[in-house]
């Protein structure tokens, strides 16, 4: 884990106090520290989900419908690569 940090965040599109696509583009725009890597769970499976959320600062997207360790490993990978694309 990096010092004083996150090694990374999951992050769910629809929160119930506002829209999980703000909330990755305020950490990557330093609003709450230095920008960390960051995937973002959708229901939807349109690509142009994850182009937004690319958009906004994530490293990637995942569908609700992926599984338990499938989800693991997206996490794994994108705390072993930093902010490179998952």
């Amino acid at each position: 884990m990096r010092e004083g940090g996150l090694d990374g965040a999951l992050i769910d599109i629809t929160l119930p106090d506002g829209n999980g696509l703000d909330l990755v583009a305020e950490i990557n725009d330093g609003g709450v520290g230095s920008p960390i890597p960051t995937l973002v769970l959708t229901a939807s499976l349109e690509t142009t989900v994850a182009g937004r959320a690319m958009e906004a600062g994530a490293s990637g997207a995942l569908s609700k419908l992926v599984s338990v360790p499938e989800t693991v490993d997206a996490l794994k990978r994108l705390t072993d690569a930093g902010h490179s694309e998952v």
